[in-house]
């Protein structure tokens, strides 16, 4: 019970001091990161869908400033994904068409509130722009890559260790439809992300 206490003492001591590593908040200035987790593209059309998971990896790099319990900040990240899905009767029955997910680039927003001295809940929101190499064949036949526009919501939990801090988010987003073939595209994604501060 005692060696407990003495723990949980120790613990309480370590939030404060990581919460204001090197003299400043913990959620205030620059940082870089990396970012990996779950991709869940989803493509549909005409009352139909199909779906396909992949594996998300990318960079993300930004800058807070923490005022007293708020933190306000706008941050970019790229990333790349494993995820390719083929499909037939998706628009018109006998057409068929692949879709391999490629580098997505979001720049954002996002506000928080500490809940914990070294804990923040936090949510976000901006543009995004998906790279997505397209094969159809149907009424129109074309094979190529697209880029499209969307805008990303998304909202996590970031734990502060000082210079460095880990994150956890779910983000969807939503893109506009695929030139000429009336598709329209989303995706879900469950992320963790390593960062550190300077």
């Amino acid at each position: 019970m005692k060696f407990a206490f003495s723990v949980a003492a120790a613990i309480a001591c370590t939030l404060p001091a990581a919460a204001m590593a090197h003299g400043k908040p913990a959620f205030d200035g620059s940082y870089v990161g990396v970012v990996a987790g779950l991709d869940h593209v989803v493509l549909s059309a005409g009352g139909n869908s199909v779906s396909k998971d992949g594996f998300l990896y990318g960079v993300v790099l930004g800058y807070d400033k923490q005022i007293d319990g708020l933190v306000l900040g706008a941050e970019a990240e790229i990333d790349g994904s494993t995820a390719k899905e083929s499909a037939t009767s998706i628009v018109t029955p006998g057409d068929s068409g692949t879709l391999k997910a490629g580098r997505d680039i979001y720049v954002g927003a996002r506000i928080g509130e500490r809940v914990l001295p070294a804990t923040l809940l936090y949510i976000k929101a901006g543009y995004t722009n998906a790279r997505a190499t397209v094969t159809y064949t149907g009424s129109t036949s074309f094979s190529g890559s697209k880029n499209l526009d969307g805008f990303r919501l998304g909202a996590g939990v970031e734990q502060s260790f000082g210079s460095f801090a880990a994150r956890v988010e779910y983000r969807f987003s939503k893109y506009s439809n695929i030139e000429n073939t009336g598709l329209d595209a989303k995706r879900h994604q469950v992320v963790a992300s390593l960062i550190a501060r300077f």
